[in-house]
């Protein structure tokens, strides 16, 4: 009997993007996460398997997913509750539902379908010197898939990149970056009791994890640093995450990123918590701590 086919929860390809590494890039968004920053985007990504997203401002009231949830997880009215208790995150609702108020988010995709997918624009990599990003949620936590798409995106021949916060076994970090022509690699705080108040992780591994990707694995390596007002801009952690990165060698770059408000609406429609609010930095506030990243002797860049 053959071996199963690797598979992992996916829950976005997004085509064409002109970030998460060079040129045009194909983005694989897999589910799971260990962290759970404060300011997540992405956080329909937290949970490894399926879940269900409700859009309340498309639904009728129509009581279609009521009748099709087979726990019995949806109370039928104007707008339907649903016990998220008892979800399964099935889907049967969903596809029900008439007018598209609910979506399941995340399928599980074998290296083979998911390759099949992000090379269809193989066209496109090849004018731009772009190629697949591998993105989640946290590819670490499905090491054996990763490595293997990654592996097949190079025999490809297609460059490949992995973002990710580092949070993982060596083993794991051996696995996928062995097959990674690019590491854009997150530090949310250098001080490891705050990291850990923003993620609910330290960063001690995070770091020494980072050491290795670029000074044993010889990976090259970006420090993207999500700037979030209030969290982590300080000059002194700029400073601190500058220096950093300066210490893995002339070649790594400081990438400085944005926050934005994209993971409140998701919150939402996922039945989470409402996540906290933060204000978004300004151009003038960004070139500030560019100029001070490159002050440390980094070379450093608004976007990445």
């Amino acid at each position: 009997m053959s071996a199963p086919a690797l598979a992992a929860p996916v829950f976005n390809i997004q085509p064409f993007c002109l970030h998460d590494g060079p040129g045009i890039r194909t983005v694989v968004f897999l589910k799971g996460c260990p962290l759970r920053c404060l300011w997540c985007a992405n956080p329909e990504s937290h949970d490894a398997g399926p879940q269900l997203l409700y859009y309340k401002e498309k639904c009728t009231g129509c009581g279609a997913c009521a009748g099709a949830c087979p726990r019995g997880a949806i109370t039928p009215g104007l707008r339907p509750e649903t016990d998220r208790r008892r979800c399964t995150g099935c889907g049967a609702c969903a596809k029900v539902c008439p007018a598209g108020a609910r979506e399941l988010c995340g399928r599980r995709m074998t290296v083979a379908e998911v390759l099949e997918e992000a090379l269809g624009d193989r066209l496109f990599f090849e004018e731009s010197g772009g190629g697949v990003t591998l993105s989640g949620g946290e590819p670490l936590v499905h090491p054996a898939f990763s490595a293997a798409l990654l592996a097949g995106a190079r025999a490809a021949g297609v460059h490949t990149a992995v973002e990710s916060c580092s949070y993982a076994p060596r083993e794991a970090v051996d696995l996928v970056y062995a097959h990674a022509d690019l590491a854009l690699l997150d530090v949310k705080h250098m001080d490891s009791g705050t990291h850990r108040r923003l993620t609910g992780v330290p960063n001690e591994g995070i770091l020494e994890n980072i050491r290795h990707i670029r000074r044993d694995l010889g990976v090259p390596t970006a420090i993207r640093m999500p700037v979030i007002p209030g969290c982590n801009d300080s000059e002194e952690n700029l400073r601190a995450t500058a220096r950093f990165a300066a210490s893995l060698g002339p070649d790594t770059a400081l990438h400085l990123l944005p926050c934005h408000r994209l993971g409140a609406g998701k919150a939402e429609r996922l039945g989470l918590p409402p996540a906290p609010e933060y204000s978004v930095p300004g151009a003038g506030r960004m070139e500030e701590l560019r100029a001070l990243a490159e002050a440390c002797g980094v070379p450093a860049q608004v976007g990445g």
